[in-house]
């Protein structure tokens, strides 16, 4: 039986997860099936589970001014919701609004969904396209490790035992920017995402950021296809040009393997279609 801890402080948090055995528990969405798992395969469970879910530091969210940051404790409902969120940076929202069910929206929150490491995780690759930078506390101090480089392998990360995600410092598009984020499932609703896609493009196509998720052990920014959207002409044969590149990068990374016969012709649809609705939005502001 595992013994539960709510600390009150930061502080007291990582004291508590720096003894030997202790779990982070925050929505719980993903550690509860693990435990569940563990109990009926006969597994050890943990000694200490740490909820801190009660910590003001991991609900804070500055979008304005030029340090931007996103508490990991902040749920996926919150960021659906929140008009604030979907005014600054509207491809978070729109992840957060097609991230399982209510009740996972509910409880989930975007320090988990990183912790986790999933390659289909749909909040990751938007915060990838936000230029993320983890905020990591332990007993030894505050580091800073980009996204990109957070996810080692699948459900792998650089997190070390006591660690815990405090928050992202992130870096929206310059404004006015057009946002998207695009999944693929098996059904339309609770769905996990088969591919995603995250695209965000300012006015002048001096920033654009294209993330491609549920592809590779973690999601990752295309530079290939930005580097040819900076140098193009914004329309259907840029869009159209850019998702075969994206295609191509893909097959060079995964090699063919059977469900390429789906995911080329899925990747260079999705990366099409996202580019254009967020050049749409740009024009609509114009």
């Amino acid at each position: 039986m595992s013994r539960f801890l709510t600390p009150a402080t930061v502080q007291e948090a990582l004291k508590a997860l720096a003894q030997p055995g202790a779990k982070v528990l925050a929505g719980g969405t993903d550690l509860m099936i693990s435990l569940r798992q563990a109990r009926m395969n006969g597994a050890e469970l943990p000694e200490l589970l740490v909820d801190v879910t009660r910590l003001p530091e991991i609900t804070r969210m500055e979008l304005d001014g030029p340090n931007c940051y996103l508490g990991a404790g902040l749920t996926f409902r919150f960021l659906d919701e929140s008009l604030e969120a979907r005014r600054r940076v509207p491809v978070l929202a729109q992840a957060a609004s097609m991230v399982g069910s209510m009740q996972v929206r509910q409880t989930g929150t975007i320090g988990g969904n990183v912790a986790n490491g999933s390659p289909a995780a749909d909040g990751m690759s938007a915060l990838v396209a936000l230029d993320a930078v983890a905020e990591i506390a332990s007993l030894e101090g505050v580091r800073h490790c980009p996204l990109s480089e957070l996810i080692t392998a699948p459900n792998q990360t650089t997190l070390a035992p006591g660690e815990l995600i405090l928050g992202y410092i992130i870096t929206p598009p310059p404004e006015p920017e057009g946002q998207v984020f695009l999944k693929v499932g098996r059904r339309h609703e609770v769905a996990v995402s088969r591919l995603n896609m995250a695209a965000c493009l300012d006015r002048e196509l001096t920033d654009p950021r294209v993330v491609l998720g549920s592809c590779f052990p973690s999601p990752r920014r295309l530079v290939d296809v930005e580097a040819l959207i900076k140098s193009g002409k914004p329309g259907p044969e840029l869009w159209q040009a850019a998702g075969e590149q994206a295609a191509s990068h893909f097959t060079d990374v995964c090699g063919w393997r059977s469900s390429a016969t789906y995911k080329v012709p899925a990747i260079t649809r999705i990366t099409a279609r996202a580019l254009k609705r967020a050049w749409a939005q740009l024009e609509g502001r114009s």
